[in-house]
């Protein structure tokens, strides 16, 4: 059977034949689009000012996100040398123009654990990389990370922050130990050299 022109036929069943003007389809089938495109705007909306009202998503807490006081004068080589700290003994040395780097060393079940850290120093501020253990051992899980520590200007204490690079593990790091006293030249004629009066008949 031969369909007028304009319009579609659509079978409902072998017995039944339905036809739906082609015109009607069109229209249904733009009235559909715009409909959704509008349902569409309106949740994009709806969402952004959802959004609006929001506080912004906080930063997660932690020693990664405090910044070291800004950096001040340091006279050189002060941070070099023996400290006392919070993860037990550290040694501190020269690497090169602007850099330091060390050791520390804690006792945990009885065996020695050596860590070791580097990094740029900017006047009294270190921003390092550590790892601990300093060599890695089979079997044995290295730690590595970040920090920062900030060196007093008479060399007698630090303090500062570290963490895990994936940021499970954080803490603060102090150092302390006598400031460094000036050192004089033995004075000559009659001062003690050696245990003895130096210059003094025997």
């Amino acid at each position: 059977m031969l369909q007028p022109r304009g319009t579609l036929a659509v079978t409902a069943d072998d017995r039944n034949r339905v036809v739906v003007p082609f015109a009607a389809m069109t229209a249904l089938a733009t009235t559909a689009r715009l409909a959704l495109a509008a349902l569409a705007t309106t949740v994009l909306v709806a969402s952004a000012s959802s959004k609006k009202n929001e506080p912004p998503p906080a930063t997660a807490p932690g020693a990664w996100n405090a910044a070291p006081a800004p950096t001040a004068a340091l006279p050189p080589g002060a941070a070099g040398g023996l400290w006392k700290t919070t993860f037990g003994a550290v040694k501190v040395e020269d690497d090169g123009p602007g850099r330091v780097h060390g050791v520390w060393m804690y006792q945990r079940d009885g065996k020695d654990v050596l860590g070791y850290f580097g990094g740029a120093l900017d006047g009294n501020v270190l921003r390092l990389t550590w790892r601990e253990p300093a060599q890695a051992q089979p079997g044995e899980a290295q730690l590595v990370g970040e920090g920062w520590l900030v060196f007093n200007a008479d060399g007698s204490q630090f303090s500062g922050r570290w963490w895990t690079s994936n940021r499970d593990r954080q803490g603060d790091w102090t150092g302390w130990r006598a400031p460094a006293a000036p050192t004089a030249a033995p004075a000559m004629g009659g001062a003690a050299y050696g245990g003895a009066a130096y210059g003094a008949p025997y």
